[in-house]
């Protein structure tokens, strides 16, 4: 419902409805069938508007218009009473009715509303103080009105025969406290709740309601009421005031920010007031001191109550002091340690090593700094779920953390990496004794849950100082200290060697020269051809990256592509070669040649972007390319590392018409399981099969077994690496497959394929 477009037109039926009420009181004269009749309007109105802010708001606040839409209904219900006896038995309402029940519900609903949203808004502890203040509030406004209001109309009461009457009329002061009370806690305690407009409305709405209800009581006790009172407009103003506040709390892209002003004068009046009329309380006590009575009485519960509250107030004050102690210590331990496995974090580790980097070159005394990686952390994590490898982390560093000295410092990086502090060494011996005793301890297998998992780690050693004056350099060679022992097949440990500097300064400068490659033109594609083996025709191509760098001169795919993969910029750069390979297909057709199948390899780390599937779908759209002449290739490393993710983004490429093809086929122990997961729709055989497969009948048997099986799943099959014609002419026995290799053409430029398509043609 547009709120925007309604508000007019009912603050229009309002204006009507308190024009036809005054005409028919002072101009037309009206009885008061009439009024009983037109008094229904306004509960009406409010109580749907009322259910539209519920259906609109949810939570505590939504329960808060639920309650204010009851009230509303009770005052309805109240209403419809009072008509019936005017409309339905055709006799005068009676002065205590039904009626009279349903209007004061309506009443404790309105206060019930306050207090849910009041107490839902505050913790335990404000709860408690709430409540003393309340109670506190409630005795002060009632002992002063059972002196001046209540008593008198009490002792009316007992003195006159309809005396159940007028105490059922009186319940309506009392309930109307519970209103002031909420009033007051509203305002002074409470305001960020509302913004000023929905405030000042429901204000508005409870004093016309409450200003209505008191002359109504007076009028009650004198015998002077009849239907039909200009007062009943109080009502009816308060029932639209209460409508029009759920319409403004339904817009809170309207709602002004409370002022801090206002919110600072609220607070400091709700901290005085009790204490005001505490004072106001005793000062009028000390008049009758002499007398025991509910003024004494209730003066003294208000003084109780009030050093409660402080007492209450001081042992809580205590018990924050405390409990902030604990969080400011909780919060330093948090920020220097890493919440998983209880190491000191990053942060310490490298603070720490700094102060021993310091006092070492004070004394002379050499220091180590240990790299370690969890060897195939990756696979359990993925294969066993991450509850798993948290857990497996978790042993890991008790275990190492038990066999280290104290005088060493063990960190956790993050993932499953850790690093080693050494206190001061007398040689590098004792680093390595220290690295072959993690060695032992992590190589002994771990009970997670029902699995009993078997790993190993990697392990780099840098020295102070001869690998490094600072942490910085420390840190880096241990590190690539430890990707040498990775490389070396894991479970091991490697000192820092001058030879591994040289390493890391080549794979700098290559990193940094590969970021610039994509701005500076230096990345090309070339194309090689996929011929049919049955007639020998190009059916497709494989596009393949190759870099010439500013110097002039190929780097090997070999050396780059690796690189790209571990720093991420394959991201890009794949981004890079799907569009220019498509580009270039749709080129070759648009100069009137067939159209023509694009293989193009994609990494594990470009499947698991965010958003790569829409990537695709973009340059689909831009190139015009044909998504069934994409064909993209995966490699077992994406079986490997066979996430949701991964298999999500599979599927939604595939919806988009794309082929899936697996890459190397043959050489992976997971390859086969994954062929329905990802829906592949051609195998590449791996080259190592083919090129002894004329001399090894072993490697023979292979290829014919996958053909054979691709064959029995709908699939097709490319043969890589293909050199020799004896391999050609067992591959066309077998029969049924597409050829790439070297004995019918190399990679090529988009030129040159061009002109050996042209010449190819028949």
């Amino acid at each position: 419902m547009n709120w925007m477009a309604w508000r007019k037109p009912m603050i229009a039926v309002i204006a009507v409805y308190f024009a036809v009420f005054a005409a028919a009181k002072w101009g037309l004269g009206a009885d008061e069938r009439f009024f009983l009749l037109w008094e229904n309007i306004p509960p009406v109105a409010s109580l749907a508007m009322l259910l539209l802010t519920y259906r609109a708001r949810r939570g505590s606040a939504g329960t808060f218009w639920l309650l204010m839409a009851a009230g509303a209904c009770f005052y309805l219900l109240g209403q419809l009473v009072w008509s019936f006896y005017a409309w339905g038995l055709l006799v005068p309402p009676p002065k205590i009715s039904l009626a009279d029940l349903f209007w004061n519900l309506h009443t404790v609903l309105f206060f019930a509303a306050l207090f849910y949203l009041l107490f839902r808004e505050k913790s335990i502890s404000q709860g408690i103080r709430f409540l003393f203040d309340c109670i506190m509030i409630l005795l002060i406004v009632g002992t002063v009105s059972w002196e001046f209001v209540i008593e008198p109309n009490l002792q009316a009461i007992m003195s006159n025969s309809d005396g159940f009457g007028r105490a059922t009329v009186l319940s309506y002061p009392i309930t109307d406290f519970g209103m002031l009370l909420s009033l007051f806690v509203l305002h002074f305690a409470y305001m960020p709740l509302f913004d000023r407009r929905v405030l000042a409305l429901i204000t508005f709405g409870f004093v016309a309601i409450i200003g209505g209800d008191t002359i109504y009581v007076l009028d009650i006790i004198s015998g002077k009421y009849q239907a039909g009172q200009w007062y009943g407009l109080l009502w009816s103003a308060g029932l639209f005031a209460y409508g029009f506040a759920g319409w403004h709390a339904s817009h809170p892209e309207d709602r002004p920010v409370p002022e801090p002003r206002i919110v600072s004068g609220a607070r400091l009046l709700r901290l005085f007031f009790p204490y005001a009329g505490f004072a106001i309380l005793f000062l009028l006590m000390l008049r009758r001191i002499d007398q025991l009575d509910a003024f004494v009485t209730g003066t003294v519960m208000v003084t109780v109550l009030i050093l409660v509250r402080q007492i209450s107030m001081l042992l809580e004050n205590e018990k924050l002091v405390s409990r902030l102690k604990q969080m400011l210590e909780k919060s330093e331990f948090l920020a220097s340690h890493d919440d998983l496995s209880g190491l000191p974090n990053k942060r310490l580790f490298e603070r720490k090593a700094q102060e021993a980097i310091e006092n070492a070159s004070l004394d002379g005394q050499p220091l180590a700094v240990l790299f370690l990686d969890l060897d195939r952390f990756k696979y359990i994590n993925d294969s066993l779920g991450h509850v798993t490898g948290d857990e497996l982390i978790r042993q890991v560093a008790e275990r190492i953390r038990r066999i280290v000295p104290e005088t060493c410092i063990v960190a956790r990086q993050g993932g499953d990496e850790f690093t080693i502090l050494t206190g001061s060494l007398a040689s590098s011996r004792q680093a390595q004794a220290l690295a072959e005793s993690i060695l032992r301890v992590v190589a002994e297998p771990f009970k997670v849950g029902v699995h009993e998992i078997q790993t190993s780690t990697s392990i780099g050693i840098a020295v102070y100082p001869e690998d490094g004056l600072t942490k910085a350099d420390l840190m880096k060679h241990a590190d690539a200290a430890m990707y040498q022992a990775k490389e070396l097949g894991g479970g091991r440990f490697r000192f820092f060697t001058p030879s591994l500097k040289d390493g890391m300064l080549r794979n700098i400068l290559m990193e940094r020269a590969l970021r610039h490659a994509l701005d500076h033109d230096e990345l090309f594609l070339c194309y090689q051809p996929q011929v049919c083996s049955e007639d020998l025709s190009i059916v497709g191509a494989e596009a393949l990256l190759r870099w010439r760098n500013a110097d002039g001169h190929l780097v090997p795919p070999s050396d780059f592509v690796p690189l790209a993969e571990d720093t991420g910029l394959i991201v890009p750069i794949g981004d890079w070669v799907i569009r220019t390979a498509c580009r270039q297909a749709v080129d070759w057709e648009r100069e009137g040649r067939p159209p023509l199948k694009i293989a193009v390899n994609v990494s594990p780390r470009q499947l698991v972007q965010d958003g790569f599937v829409d990537k695709v779908t973009g340059i689909l759209k831009e190139t015009g390319m044909a998504p069934g002449r994409l064909i993209i290739e995966i490699t077992e490393g994406v079986a490997l590392q066979n996430t949701k993710e991964t298999t999500d983004t599979l599927l939604r490429l595939k919806a988009l018409g794309l082929h899936i093809s697996m890459d190397d086929f043959g050489t992976g122990y997971s390859s086969l399981g994954y062929l329905r997961t990802f829906q592949v729709d051609s195998l590449k055989i791996a080259q190592s099969f083919v090129g002894e497969m004329a001399e090894n009948e072993g490697h023979a048997g292979i290829v014919k077994a996958i053909m054979a099986m691709a064959r029995s799943l709908n699939l097709s099959v490319v043969v890589e690496g293909v050199e020799t014609e004896e391999q050609v002419k067992l591959l066309r026995a077998i029969g049924g497959c597409t050829i790439q290799g070297y004995y019918f053409y190399k990679p090529m430029l988009p030129d040159e394929f061009s002109a050996l398509w042209d010449k190819a043609k028949p």
